[in-house]
């Protein structure tokens, strides 16, 4: 098996082959069909971002242990964690909703950071260990689950729906939750995962200087081609370290020579993974907005509040940019992402070229905004926790939550599922490659 230089990608989202110039710190190489980053050039990345996931890992650590919040009303008094919504969660009997919370508040930050930290510290002497390949693919895959800054926003929003109810007094914990937003999103602008592979161990030995053709002879190189793609070249991509390496065979490509994952022309099954994925989350979506998502207790009142009738709350108590936000995330942004993946996956079978940028942009949006459709869940989780003053007011999560718990899951999933190159490719023989 051989591969091409480092300094020759293969477009994730298109497939275009393309030399990728020396980079200077903050200067960017887009791919120029569609317009994707492909690498980018970072002054003192490795050591910035181990600074910063150090400083991450202190304040998750106050994030976690110190209360976010506060409720005082009728001389009781309360506060929840982190943790504490999660088991509330739990033991009212929402154990699949409480896992999720626990998965996107604690676990994938937690692991994120922590294999962060130590891939950087293992790479500070090249050749770093293979199985430091490994930890940042786990690094990879735990970031979209970090959603930090949407539970920040699902605790203020759950500030706004009880000060009417109770005072409530912001924790220390809500403010290491903001440090925490900050210091990941630095983290995420600052890491350089090429530069990391580019010190791991290879597991087939060292790269070739340049690519060469099965018989030994200099191959012309492919990017000066109109528009090649890896895949008409007889190229594939690793998913795992963005690899670029001349397949063993079109049926059974082989592995990774640097990481040793499986390599695919295309995602297997893409297309009916995500179609499937899609129509269990169009079930699931109708129940998530007709069903209580929260049920309020007091003395002689009690109140099932549904997705809509939080989002008129909001409005009615003059919180109104909440309401929008509530409204968009919770219910817009989970209908559009189904329907929006729908006309993707229905593009790609038709053949359709034409657009083909634009169908591009916009699943780049779908993946941008999905996650913040975890919003209502956030809000439902702490709003829970908090206001527990029996016997004068209670609230309990209500059964829509599941629903709209699997809506996000489901439709983050089949955007992850959902392979961009097939956009491009113009005949039935790369789509089934």
């Amino acid at each position: 098996m051989t591969f091409f230089a480092e300094n020759i990608a293969a477009c994730p989202d298109c497939d275009l082959l393309q030399r990728i110039p020396a980079l200077g710190a903050g200067a960017q190489a887009r791919c120029p069909r569609c317009g994707r980053i492909v690498a980018s050039g970072k002054a003192d990345a490795q050591n910035r971002t181990l600074a910063l996931a150090a400083a991450a890992a202190i304040v998750l650590v106050l994030a976690n242990v110190t209360p976010l919040m506060g409720l005082s009303a009728v001389g009781r008094h309360s506060s929840t964690t982190i943790l504490g919504g999660v088991l509330k969660m739990w033991r009212e009997g929402q154990e699949i909703t409480a896992l999720l919370v626990a998965l996107c508040s604690m676990i994938a930050p937690t692991l994120h950071i922590a294999f962060t930290l130590i891939v950087l510290l293992a790479v500070r002497k090249p050749p770093a260990p293979r199985w430091v390949g490994a930890l940042l693919r786990f690094a990879e895959l735990s970031r979209p689950w970090a959603m930090v800054e949407v539970m920040m926003l699902g605790i203020l929003v759950a500030l706004v729906k009880i000060a009417d109810l109770a005072t409530v007094i912001p924790g220390i914990g809500m403010f290491a939750v903001g440090a925490l937003i900050m210091l990941l999103a630095a983290m995420t602008v600052s890491f350089d995962p090429r530069e990391v592979w580019a010190r791991i161990s290879w597991m087939d030995g060292p790269p070739l200087p340049a690519a060469t053709a099965a018989d030994g002879s200099e191959r012309k190189d492919a990017a000066d081609q109109t528009e090649p793609t890896a895949l008409r070249q007889g190229l594939v991509v690793c998913s795992a370290c963005g690899l670029l390496t001349r397949s063993a065979g079109r049926d059974d490509p082989g592995s990774c020579p640097r990481c040793g994952e499986a390599l695919a022309f295309r995602r297997h099954g893409a297309i009916q993974r995500t179609w499937a994925l899609l129509i269990a989350a169009a079930i699931c979506y109708v129940p998530a907005n007709l069903l209580p998502v929260m049920n309020t207790a007091m003395p002689g009142y009690a109140e099932a509040d549904t997705i809509m009738s939080g989002v008129i709350l909001l409005y009615e108590s003059g919180s109104w940019p909440l309401a929008l936000i509530v409204f968009v995330a919770s219910v817009v942004i989970p209908l559009a992402k189904i329907i929006a993946l729908a006309y993707l996956l229905a593009t790609v079978q038709f053949r359709r070229i034409a657009g083909r940028a634009e169908r591009i942009r916009l699943y780049r949006l779908i993946e941008v905004v999905g996650r913040w459709s975890m919003l209502d869940v956030f809000v439902v989780t702490f709003v829970v926790a908090l206001v527990q003053l029996q016997p004068f007011m209670s609230v309990e999560p209500g059964a829509g939550v599941v629903f709209f718990a699997a809506v996000v899951v489901l439709t983050m999933l089949a955007a992850e599922t959902f392979d961009p190159r097939l956009i491009w490719d113009e005949n039935k023989n790369e789509e089934d490659s």
